[in-house]
């Protein structure tokens, strides 16, 4: 057997890009910043996405650490007919609901519970005990949650 003698490349490690800051950067982040940014960086993204016949899911906030960082997310796909992105969380969620007591509209709607504001953003069946999942709306953290108390906190939102 022939030895290999072709160099082998070496990975480094690249850092992450940075532009050249026309601005001194804040000292910390807040909430209002966060925001901001999440804005124009959707808006950019929907125009990027555009050209290409794409359109784009608002980018959530998450891990935000005021001190130092957060996470942006953004789904890309093409349109449906209505203008938005193909979901398979909410298509499963919407043929579970009535299996769990809940209506398949209530997919994205909002309860308070504990002095935060949740939003329905799933359902798994393989977690008979926990199946709704939900996240907290100021911070994006994902909760697991029994269907009863939903269905409860629903109702009293809608009092």
């Amino acid at each position: 057997m022939k030895k290999n003698t072709r160099k082998q490349k070496r990975t480094t490690h690249k850092p992450p890009m940075q532009a050249q800051a026309t601005i001194p950067p804040p000292r910390n982040l807040t909430p209002e910043l966060c925001e901001s940014l999440r804005r124009d960086m959707t808006k950019a993204c929907l125009e990027v996405a555009q050209t290409h016949g794409l359109t784009v899911e608002s980018g959530d906030l998450s891990d935000i650490d005021l001190r130092h960082s957060f996470n942006i997310g953004f789904r890309v796909g093409i349109p449906q007919a209505d203008g938005t992105l193909y979901s398979p969380d909410k298509a499963m969620f919407e043929v579970l609901a009535p299996h769990f007591g809940l209506e398949p509209s209530d997919y994205g709607r909002t309860f308070k519970t504990g002095g935060d504001l949740h939003r329905i953003v799933g359902i798994n069946p393989n977690r008979p005990k926990y199946p709704i999942s939900t996240e907290r709306v100021s911070d994006g953290r994902g909760f697991k949650m029994p269907a009863d108390n939903v269905v409860m906190y629903l109702q009293q939102s809608e009092a």
